[in-house]
């Protein structure tokens, strides 16, 4: 197992104990309001009782899947027939430890009443019922991840290629979803010459920063100090790149628009805030500004 099922199947313990929390927490309630009321030991208080454990068992399809499906689009990673078969026999295992709990706590009350065969009844559709929502759920699952991160697995190469990205650095700095929106905006841009060689600017100034921050390795850093001290530095650039490649999205945005339909409030905020994040940079990053600032001034009709 990788360490993103690893990560998932975390995420799906925590979001389950979550549920049953959620269960014991309503049990509680349910369980003062009725014997305030004198029907502790009434039919209703029971079924009301049981019908919290079936919000459990509704919950667990969705929520759960829910948390595979999220975390696979986030880092557009596919669902393997073994990821399948492992997800179907945990939830499923699950599943049965909670009715047994169920049928050990209720089962027992049902009976004393007069209508054990109505808690038969209710926990044999409660456990259809759950089978049925847990293949809808592993399919919707299927559906959504499989049939998105395949066409998103071909813009990713796309990316790593053209600005000479690590796939590891391009997750840590989680600008998948921006960088694709980019790519995507530039091939809707129409221009000349000039239009193209000043987007290539700003490509190869987002080149430079990504190899700035892939440029540093602690296998040379001997102590225990400098070791910290780099990765202080690193956390500092990276946080810096993913500002300039978020305020750069919006100049091209506001590109593909005809021209009087640019908002100038946004290209000047937009260039401020890039401004201030290569100011903190210093000399080191200074060279790209240049290219920045051509496509400031173009889209703001300003001159340099």
């Amino acid at each position: 197992m990788d360490n993103l099922d690893k990560k998932i199947d975390t995420l799906i313990r925590d979001k389950l104990v979550s549920l049953i929390q959620e269960h014991a927490a309503r049990v509680k309630r349910i369980t003062i309001r009725y014997t305030k009321n004198n029907k502790k030991h009434t039919l209703e208080h029971w079924q009301t009782i049981y019908g919290s454990h079936d919000k459990v068992f509704r919950g667990i399809p969705k929520d759960l899947l829910r948390v595979e499906r999220e975390i696979r689009m986030k880092f557009v990673s596919s669902v393997s027939d073994e990821r399948v078969f492992r997800l179907r026999t945990m939830i499923n295992s699950e599943a049965e430890m909670l009715f047994q709990k169920m049928t050990a706590e209720c089962q027992p009350e049902f009976k004393k009443l007069g209508y054990g065969d109505l808690f038969e009844e209710m926990l044999e559709k409660s456990r259809t019922k759950f089978s049925e929502r847990l293949e809808e759920n592993i399919q919707k699952c299927l559906d959504s991840v499989n049939s998105d991160t395949g066409q998103v697995k071909i813009g990713i190469q796309d990316i790593l290629d053209l600005y000479g990205l690590k796939e590891s650095t391009l997750h840590e700095i989680n600008l998948v979803s921006p960088l694709l929106r980019i790519n995507t905006l530039i091939g809707q841009v129409n221009g000349d010459t000039q239009v193209a060689g000043i987007i290539e600017q700003m490509q190869n100034g987002f080149r430079f920063l990504f190899q700035d921050i892939q440029k540093y390795s602690l296998n040379d850093v001997a102590s225990k100090d400098a070791r910290k001290k780099v990765k202080m530095q690193v956390a500092r650039d990276t946080m810096s790149v993913r500002e300039v490649v978020l305020n750069a999205q919006p100049f091209l945005e506001q590109m593909v628009l005809p021209e009087d339909k640019r908002n100038l409030d946004v290209i000047k905020k937009s260039w401020l805030k890039l401004l201030e994040v290569f100011e903190r940079q210093g000399e080191r990053w200074e060279t790209v500004i240049p290219g920045f600032r051509s496509l400031y001034n173009y889209l703001s009709g300003e001159e340099g």
